[in-house]
């Protein structure tokens, strides 16, 4: 494929606020595509060049990059810098400049998808004494060759600022889309979907039939990206050999699995009525991984598919001596625990671990205790199906001796008093709560369900629950915070429906002074020019920003709000939080892992029945 295609449907997917409208070209892309390229058509649809997990970055910063497009484009340096603060976008400052170049190569040609993804896999592994010379290099040979429209891409991908707004959830829709007709053919497919159709008349019949198939086809994809988070390698297969291909991809040590998540209850008594009788475990506050072992090779994931193996070398060592079996896959919570005092640190000092340098040295001061919580593969079988109770009995016979992993502590109960009483003694050894586990349950990759429910401790307030929300924007800030130039922030939820971020709340306690010049910092890295397309707010603040961050949010109640979208319909008004306040970043959670709009709801409901006593 030549790269001026990638880049002429890049260019119109932009142009696009609707979300069916952005699934069709997405899907129209993908069938230009050949099954050998697009693997990689796919991972730059989202400025990456393989899945997040693999660590591949490109690194490249807006000096190299200015540098670059200065070579190529035959225009000073200084000339560059001047049109990229008018236009506040590289990418646009390529295309400009490229559009009047001064120079023209003596050597170009015609750029192809392989010569682009070449140069840039050269560019992110190069390390190194000359590394910085060979980017800008490799850079501009590429925008050497490049038309203005191409060279807006090639500058917006090494800078992680594509600006599509193309989440997983839409690639996996084009795919369905492009697989719709295929399963049509699938007898035992068609049989299944045909059975829940409920429409009588026989056109609305047949709309009804081709939505429902599509959304099969779609759950069908998803599920299989749940236990392999990989969608390159998931649309190659798809690619190739259709619906087919979906039976060829299986769980796998060393490719992540997306997490099962838990639903919140208020009380003992209403966790009792929903599942019986019940595994009980405390919930421990820290890095919630998961521990891929194969062999003496030991990968460790976050929640979010990242790959943190080197941040935790005592785990890597405790998993290659303490698991006994030759493969594993397996979860846990990973905090620093004071062993002799049988004290567990805060969050605030776990952190401290989540880093790139100085890993030995806080690996020493603080050391992490894995409380192993789950068994999802073992021995070369998939487990996830097995019950939650056969699982866990499984996990305590793998763990050997040490002191490193170990089991999580739990109970099994079906009275409300006897949890009530586990969940004040986990309080106590300054744990956030509980989770209950249904005995019987399958282990669902990437859902949210009730086999699993979580009670945290009550905060004063109404609000009985913190909520996970995610950055859309900051105020630049008055009087004394104008120095920090962040003053507060406008945060939003999750709404599944619609696949976007709702606003929710202005935030602007609970950050100390070095948090304000920190999350400048980290925020200016992902401004966006106006509105991101997947961000629904009518309140506009100082700077927009790219959906990334999720922060997590205390406050006194849910309160109904005409300002707010989160749980807006129609005339009716949104919801907002009363008194928020900033507890810490959530490193561990990607954007569209945040609270979401119904989980919103539901804790408003919970929050007025009990306030009214009703």
């Amino acid at each position: 494929m030549r790269f001026k295609i990638l880049a002429g449907f890049f260019d119109r997917i932009e142009k696009v606020s609707s979300r069916l409208k952005m699934t069709d070209l997405l899907a129209d892309l993908f069938k230009e595509a050949d099954s050998d390229e697009i693997a990689r058509v796919v991972y730059m649809s989202q400025g990456q060049l393989a899945p997040a997990y693999k660590q591949v970055e490109i690194g490249f910063g807006e000096k190299f990059v200015e540098e670059a497009i200065a070579k190529a484009s035959g225009y000073d340096k200084g000339e560059v810098q001047k049109l990229f603060k008018k236009k506040g976008d590289l990418g646009l400052v390529a295309e400009e400049l490229l559009g009047k170049r001064k120079q023209s190569s003596l050597f170009s040609a015609e750029l192809t998808m392989e010569k682009v993804f070449r140069n840039l896999m050269k560019i992110a592994s190069s390390e190194g004494k000359g590394s910085q010379p060979l980017k800008i290099k490799l850079l501009a040979e590429l925008l050497n060759s490049a038309s203005p429209l191409e060279a807006r891409y090639l500058i917006r991908i090494p800078l992680g600022s594509l600006r599509l707004g193309v989440g997983d959830s839409t690639m996996m829709d084009a795919f369905a889309k492009n697989l719709l007709a295929e399963g049509k053919k699938e007898k035992g497919l068609v049989k299944e979907v045909r059975a829940k159709l409920k429409e009588k008349k026989k056109e609305k019949r047949a709309d009804e039939f081709e939505r429902k198939l599509r959304l099969r086809v779609r759950e069908m994809i998803e599920a299989k990206y749940n236990v392999h988070s990989d969608l390159g390698s998931l649309a190659e297969k798809l690619k190739k050999h259709g619906l087919d291909g979906l039976k060829r991809i299986s769980i796998q040590p060393g490719v992540p699995i997306r997490p099962t998540l838990a639903e919140r209850l208020p009380s003992a008594k209403e966790i009792v009525e929903k599942l019986g009788k019940c595994a009980v475990e405390s919930k421990y506050d820290g890095f919630r991984l998961a521990v891929h072992k194969d062999g003496s090779k030991v990968s460790i994931f976050s929640r979010r598919q990242e790959n943190v193996t080197e941040m935790f070398p005592e785990i890597v060592e405790a998993a290659r001596k303490q698991i006994s079996v030759e493969d594993a896959i397996f979860e846990g919570e990973a905090l620093a625990f004071n062993e002799e005092t049988q004290e567990y640190y805060p969050f605030q000092v776990t952190i401290q671990r989540k880093r790139k340098y100085g890993i030995g040295k806080m690996a020493k001061e603080f050391p992490l205790t894995l409380f192993a919580f789950d068994l999802l593969y073992a021995s070369g079988k998939n487990l996830m199906g097995l019950p939650f109770k056969e699982r866990r009995e499984r996990l305590g016979k793998v763990i050997g001796e040490g002191k490193t992993i170990v089991l999580t502590d739990a109970i099994v109960t079906d009275s409300a008093e006897r949890m009530d009483q586990y969940f004040n003694e986990s309080v106590e050894k300054g744990l956030e709560g509980i989770i209950a586990k249904d005995l019987n349950a399958k282990y669902i990759a990437g859902a949210r369900k009730f086999s699993w429910i979580k009670l945290k401790r009550s905060y004063k307030g109404e609000l009985s629950d913190t909520v996970d929300t995610v950055i859309i924007g900051f105020f630049k800030g008055k009087g004394k915070r104008t120095q920090f130039g962040l003053g507060g922030l406008l945060t939003a939820v999750y709404d599944e429906k619609s696949r976007s971020f709702k606003s929710l709340a202005k935030i602007g306690t609970g950050m100390s002074e070095e948090m304000l010049v920190e999350l400048h910092k980290m925020l200016s890295k992902i401004k966006h020019s106006g509105k991101p397309k997947n961000v629904d707010s009518v309140l506009e603040p100082d700077v927009w920003v790219n959906p990334h961050y999720v922060i997590e949010v205390n406050a006194d109640e849910i309160t109904k709000s005409p300002v707010h979208t989160a749980g807006k319909r129609g005339e009716k008004p949104g919801f907002a939080l009363r008194f928020p306040r900033l507890v810490k970043i959530r490193q561990d959670k990607g954007p569209e892992e945040a609270t979401t709009v119904k989980e919103i709801v539901s804790m408003f409901k919970k929050q007025r029945h009990v306030k009214t006593g009703e």
